[in-house]
């Protein structure tokens, strides 16, 4: 890093009376207007003070006395304003104390509020000493922002190219700490904020101090009594406003003054923008304990703000140390965690964690934000996260996130709801679909879907999701893959009239209109009613048995644990109340399915299983899975498990096919404690259904013709096959994979050919080797427009007990081949053998006894060459290559 440059003598010649005459606090710029700056600094001794600055470093014309104010021990606070000042200058300065004086520094004036100047901030928070990191704030401040600015413009001016820093709360661990404030805050900022003015607000730690109304010099415009708690400060075409969230000045007063202060903003026609900032966040992914509800009341006064007014909006946050950006569904306002500029970071699952729709990334971190506002006739700000990595590695200053919003942005095009409609629709599982987004080259930021039973009114819905295009949370993009013009919705009502709409949000969060809504109605679902008792813990723990350790049916927060995801109850497995607490629990409901037996020996039958998973602080396991059992009791087959790590209720679901002779099923649930003395496994909402359906989701027509499609084994890893026609203007194909209890990921791409006239074939290898659980797979067909389609889900099982086929010898010298299979049930399997040209040399069904066949085929007819061997019986297949060469 670069140390500030200055072009005056002064700073050689006067450094060494600087240190000699004991200063605490290096000058620090405050509450600066176009006519006018404060300035303040601290010393051991001296009574007289005086602040000389002017237009040129060598002659600094005008003077002020400075007042000063005792901080305790002998010494004082010097501050003295330079008025008379021109906006938008470049002025240089020094103190004097005694006759002991400073080293020359400068500033600029801000512009005024009608000069249409574009300027850039910078915003940091919770900066309070870590003992394991002592000098980070240093760094934040030396080799973050002020190289940045150095990098970015290509010149050491850090006050040409910075307005002003904000800082949401937490300068310092005890604001009653002098040495604190002088050592660990103004000490280790002092090369940024003797040129810059900085801008705070107090924080929890702050302690409402003296001593942090003694440092620093805020806008006296707040409510009476109440001086420097709450202000506003207009800075070219933005208002700052500060806020004070701490306990004793949550009350409505502020609210009141708030709502007054963007009334005036609204009707100012200089102020484009507003930047508010409170140290308490509302929502917290990192640290949900760090919530508060009053924050939430400002949120809504800001929110109401930016759409009345059509002027864009943040609120800056601090308190959980790390980076959050999200944003407000139906307004144009961002909420941004500007930490941690030095406190300890709260990694993630060291403290309870919650991924909240409206966050769009959040990250543990150190770092600062740096806001670009342009004014003039186009107003927009871009802001910027910039990292300075984590305690293991120190990253210099890479950009992590950046929006940009603009002030009178237009509309995206409407989106055109294409599916469902009509009649009969399975209620089970639809996939809503809209024609692609349109915004003259914006990009596609978010979705919001919304199904209601009237036309007409849409105020309670009973579907509704709101999806952005990334979603960073415990280091996931979860939002990967998802062109959000889909969206899937299980279980509505049978035989229930129903009619939706969407909207397109682009990535300057300006809102399309909603769509036409389109009418459909459902017709009877392919799954049963949930087969569970009491599934979410209503009825205390009635219908379940701990087989092992322990299960309890909690209250939000009893026992020290969690909000229910619905209702006012939820299962815990493992034990949360003193008494009941094991390292492993095990929890079981039997399901007489008996009555089923028909379908289920026919085979083709299903079971569809799930809930809501969660732990507390992403450490402990919760998990589900199914045995099946004949009517002996003797287990047939066990499903693969639901399980999460995540303290977020997460919706986890499966559907299985059920093994012939089935009777009963026991659904279990497992907690597994992986830390603490709690095991935090957590349960709700939970579900058992049957049906003919095997998942597969009612959705609009795929836009080319699938001849086949078809996923099965070939040498323990998974193929997919699929042939079409009609094939116009498709972008790619795209392969997902989904675990059991997992998500859907692409895994693949394939390019199509697009001929509308012949047939195409493709295939694709998941070279993954499967651990012997059933995989599911689907084609999603991109268009060239930006739309998809998915395909009917296959499954797939390459594990241990998939086909094995042995071909031998091979490569084949002679006329004799033999060929050993296993793992086929019965009673028979197709065998193909194919040449390279496609030429059919062997063909038949084969019969297998106790899943076994040992075949030897006569080969004398056959040229050497390279042939295709598969046996398939439905979905199991395997393939392989066979070589003849000559004898």
């Amino acid at each position: 890093m670069k140390v500030f440059k200055l072009t005056s003598f002064f700073t050689l010649l006067l450094l060494g009376q600087l240190n000699a005459q004991n200063t605490i606090v290096a000058p620090y710029l405050q509450d600066a207007e176009p006519s006018r700056v404060t300035i303040s600094w601290e010393t051991d001794g001296g009574s007289n003070g005086e602040l000389m600055w002017g237009i040129l470093a060598s002659n600094l014309n005008q003077s002020q006395t400075a007042t000063s104010i005792s901080t305790g021990d002998g010494n004082l606070l010097f501050s003295a304003t330079a008025t008379g000042l021109l906006p938008n200058t470049r002025y240089y300065y020094r103190v004097k104390t005694e006759n002991v004086f400073s080293s020359v520094f400068d500033f600029l004036t801000p512009p005024t509020n009608s000069s249409d100047q574009s300027f850039s901030m910078v915003v940091m928070s919770d900066m309070q000493k870590d003992g394991s990191q002592p000098l980070k704030f240093q760094e934040v401040v030396n080799e973050g922002v002020i190289d940045f600015f150095e990098a970015e413009n290509g010149e050491n001016d850090i006050a040409a190219h910075l307005g002003f820093v904000m800082i949401p709360g937490d300068l310092v661990v005890n604001g009653n700490s002098h040495s604190q404030w002088q050592n660990d805050f103004f000490g280790q900022a002092s090369q940024l904020i003797r040129h810059v003015p900085v801008y705070p607000v107090l924080g929890n730690h702050e302690n409402n101090s003296n001593r942090y109304f003694q440092y620093f010099t805020l806008p006296e415009n707040g409510s009476p009594g109440f001086t420097e708690h709450w202000w506003f400060k207009d800075y070219s075409n933005a208002r700052i406003i500060g806020l004070n969230s701490n306990s004793g000045f949550r009350i409505q007063e502020q609210l009141d003054w708030l709502e007054n202060t963007l009334d005036d903003a609204c009707q100012n026609p200089d102020i484009d923008f507003v930047f508010a900032q409170l140290h308490h966040p509302f929502l917290s992914e990192l640290w949900t304990p760090g919530e508060l509800g009053y924050t939430g009341d400002a949120i809504a006064l800001l929110e109401s703000f930016s759409t009345d007014c059509g002027k864009p909006s943040i609120h800056f946050f601090g308190h959980t140390h790390g980076y959050s950006r999200g944003q407000s569904r139906d307004h144009n306002h961002l909420w941004v965690n500007a930490a941690t500029a030095g406190g300890a970071i709260d990694n993630w699952g060291e403290f309870p964690n919650q991924d909240y729709a409206e966050f769009s990334k959040s990250i543990d971190e150190y770092g600062f934000v740096v806001v670009d506002v342009t004014a003039g006739a186009t107003p927009e700000f871009r802001l910027r996260r910039i990292t300075r990595g984590d305690q293991d590695v120190v990253i210099d200053n890479q950009q992590q996130d950046a929006i940009v919003i603009r002030r009178g942005e237009q509309s995206p095009q409407m989106p055109t709801g294409l599916f469902p409609s009509g009649n009969g629709i399975s209620p089970a599982c639809i996939i809503l679909s809209a024609t692609a987004f349109n915004d003259a080259g914006d990009q596609h930021q978010a979705a919001h879907w919304q199904i209601s039973t009237n036309c007409a009114d849409f105020s309670a819905p009973v579907f509704d999701s709101w999806k952005q295009h990334e979603n960073f949370y415990n280091e996931v993009n979860t939002q990967a893959d998802d062109d959000l013009t889909d969206e899937q919705v299980t279980n509505l009502e049978e035989n229930t009239d129903y009619c939706w709409r969407v909207r397109y949000r682009d990535e300057h969060l300006e809102w399309s209109d909603w769509s036409t809504p389109l009418s459909f109605s459902t017709g009877t679902s392919g799954f049963s009613a949930n087969l569970l008792s009491n599934p979410g813990g209503e009825n205390g723990t009635t219908n379940w048995t701990a087989s092992t350790g322990s299960i309890e049916s909690l209250t939000s927060g009893e026992c020290d644990g969690v909000n229910p995801f619905a209702g006012s109850r939820y299962f815990a497995v493992g034990g949360l109340c003193e008494g009941n607490e094991t390292s492993f629990s095990e929890a079981v409901q039997n399901i007489d399915v008996s009555g089923f037996a028909g379908d289920i020996d026919g085979g083709g039958f299903f079971a569809s299983f799930g809930g809501h998973l969660s732990n507390f602080n992403g450490n402990d396991r919760p998990a589900m899975r199914l045995e099946f059992l004949a009517a002996s009791g003797a287990s047939l087959a066990t499903t693969g498990e639901l399980t999460t790590l995540s303290s977020s209720w997460i919706a986890l679901e499966n559907t299985v096919t059920i093994p012939a002779t089935t009777r009963s099923i026991n659904v279990l649930l497992t907690g597994t404690r992986n830390s603490g003395t709690d095991n935090d496994s957590y349960f709700d909402e939970l579900f058992l259904r049957l049906g003919g359906d095997n998942g597969e989701c009612a959705q609009s027509p795929l836009p080319v013709e699938i001849l086949s499609l078809q996923a099965y084994c070939a040498a323990n890893l998974t193929r997919i096959d699929w042939s079409v026609t009609e094939e116009i203007d498709i972008a790619e194909y795209r392969i997902e994979r989904r675990l059991p209890g997992g998500n859907w990921e692409n895994i693949g791409t394939v390019n199509p050919r697009n001929s509308n006239t012949s047939v195409s074939q493709y295939n694709f290898n998941d070279d993954e080797k499967s651990n012997g659980e059933e995989r599911f797979y689907r084609l999603r067909i991109v268009e060239v427009d930006g739309g998809s389609r998915l395909t009917k889900i296959m499954t797939s099982d390459c594990g241990e007990n998939s086909p094995k086929v042995a071909l031998s010898p091979n490569p084949l010298i002679g006329n004799r081949l033999k060929i050993e299979a296993s793992g086929f049930p019965g009673p028979t399997a197709d065998l193909l053998i194919t040449n390279t040209v496609g030429q059919t040399f062997y063909s038949d069904k084969i019969t297998v006894e106790a899943g076994r066949r040992d075949l030897v085929l006569w080969t004398a007819d056959w040229p050497a060459g390279q042939y295709f061997v598969q046996l398939g019986q439905g979905n199991l297949r395997w393939s392989g290559k066979l070589i003849k060469v000559t004898e």
